[in-house]
């Protein structure tokens, strides 16, 4: 039994090892090389990516590649793929038609604004309004592929049958400066963060103006992924008019860093710990996370948080092994088990069979109390003899004996597993008690012969 206990635990050693080993490289090391996804040009996903990637590279001494993306929806589609390993995206892009089952969260970034710029001199508001002589406003709701659309096209949807009528251009943030110049676009939903290149080039170039997003809070509560936003009067600059010339009433969505399941957990804990660096925030202008730190980032989180973000914020909470990990090897770990198992099984029952066709340990001691059996039946059955009374007493003390051999080369386990044991003992008391029996007879007989003398 011994044998095929340490057969069994030599065979799981072989099997788990392996996977140990590569558990903890995979746990534990960085890796050579890092793909993050990028945003269009002139938006700040762009901006934030190349900064993390240059500190990654700096600290680390890691090769980082770069993703071209139009934004979100091919980002977040990216790290599902395996086409990236790190990306930001706006969480509104998820819908229940595709999962992502391998993408993680890291932590918030910033916050996307969505700011709504309108031709300077549109002599009416897009939202509100409808343009004159049955004309349509003309509307850049983003790149497809990006965050933009989706946005663009909720907030559409949400004024559709309103006034709001138009047609619809698919424009990068570069085209749309020039639609703008060119006076080809009456109204553009541009959704990033406050200070990304393309705002401040809007500003500058002093073509459009900006406008509040009528309604605000209904449409957050019928979108709890957004929340209200205000952009300060004079955010892009002051001089010569004030721009925006007023407090701009808007909504904004979290911008989430995120990475795939099987990024190693080291690797994404030191991304957070660069991205929650004091100066990073500030020379990336990063301003909810500097000011409000880990409650920001991890704030109503869109997806499952990778296992290095979780040891980051809660350095506590690091097990041995990936949570990821013991979750997609939970049928290949069944599945040797189960192996283990069958050896178990079948090592027990080719030790029973050989055990069967063997002689059991059992059987001298049987064998000598049958012999024993034999020799007292002859005994007492002609009177009282002086001769009997030595052999029987011979004989019992044959029987102890034997039964005390027994037992010292019994042992527990012995007494649970195998009945022969009882009945054994059961032989020899029955066989000690009857030679007893017959010894007192004997003496019996004697003593009485002797009073009739």
């Amino acid at each position: 039994m011994k044998k095929a206990a340490f057969i069994v635990f030599f065979i799981t050693l072989i099997i788990l090892i392996p996977f140990g080993v590569q558990q903890m490289l995979r746990y534990r090391q960085l890796p050579s090389s890092l793909t993050i996804a990028t945003g269009k040009e002139g938006g700040r996903y762009r901006v934030i990516a190349k900064a993390l990637g240059a500190e990654i590279k700096d600290k680390y001494g890691i090769e980082v590649h770069y993703r071209n993306s139009p934004g979100s929806e091919n980002n977040i589609r990216y790290i599902e793929e395996g086409k990236a390993d790190l990306a930001l995206f706006q969480p509104n892009v998820i819908t229940g038609e595709r999962d992502y089952s391998n993408v993680r969260m890291i932590a918030n970034v910033f916050p996307e604004v969505v700011v709504c710029h309108v031709r300077k001199d549109l002599p009416y508001d897009p939202f509100l309004e409808s343009p004159a002589d049955g004309e349509k406003t003309t509307i850049a709701v983003g790149e497809k592929g990006s965050g933009d659309v989706v946005t663009s096209v909720a907030i559409l949807d949400y004024f559709k049958g309103a006034s709001l009528q138009g047609e619809r251009l698919w424009l990068d943030y570069r085209e749309i400066v020039k639609g703008f110049q060119a006076g080809d676009i009456d109204l553009a939903i541009v959704t990033t963060e406050e200070n990304a290149p393309v705002q401040k080039e809007m500003a500058r170039q002093g073509e459009t103006k900006i406008i509040s997003l009528p309604f605000a809070d209904s449409f957050v509560a019928r979108n709890p992924n957004f929340h209200k936003y205000t952009i300060p009067s004079g955010f892009y600059g002051v001089s010569p008019a004030p721009y925006p010339e007023k407090d701009t009433a808007t909504i904004a969505i979290n911008a989430q860093l995120i990475a795939g399941a099987e990024v190693s957990s080291s690797m994404v804990t030191a991304v957070a710990e660069i991205l929650m660096d004091p100066e990073f925030l500030v020379r990336n202008k990063l301003r909810d996370l500097r000011i409000r730190g880990e409650t920001y980032a991890r704030a109503t989180p869109s997806l499952p948080f990778h296992s290095g973000a979780e040891h980051f914020y809660d350095p506590s909470l690091k097990p041995l092994l990936n949570p990821d990990f013991v979750d997609s090897t939970e049928r290949l770990r069944s599945f040797f088990v189960s192996i283990i198992m069958a050896f178990y099984l079948f090592f027990r029952w080719l030790k029973n069979k050989r055990r069967r066709r063997s002689e059991h340990f059992l059987d001298k001691f049987l064998r000598g109390l049958l012999d024993i059996e034999k020799e007292q039946v002859g005994l007492d059955e002609k009177g009282s003899s002086g001769g009997d009374v030595l052999q029987l007493e011979r004989l019992l003390d044959e029987v102890t004996a034997l039964r005390r051999e027994a037992l010292i080369s019994f042992s527990v386990n012995d007494f649970r597993e195998d009945s022969g044991m009882e009945c054994f003992l059961m032989l020899s008391s029955s066989l000690s008690e009857k030679i007893n029996a017959k010894l007192t007879r004997q003496r019996l007989c004697i003593e009485i012969s002797g009073l009739k003398e």
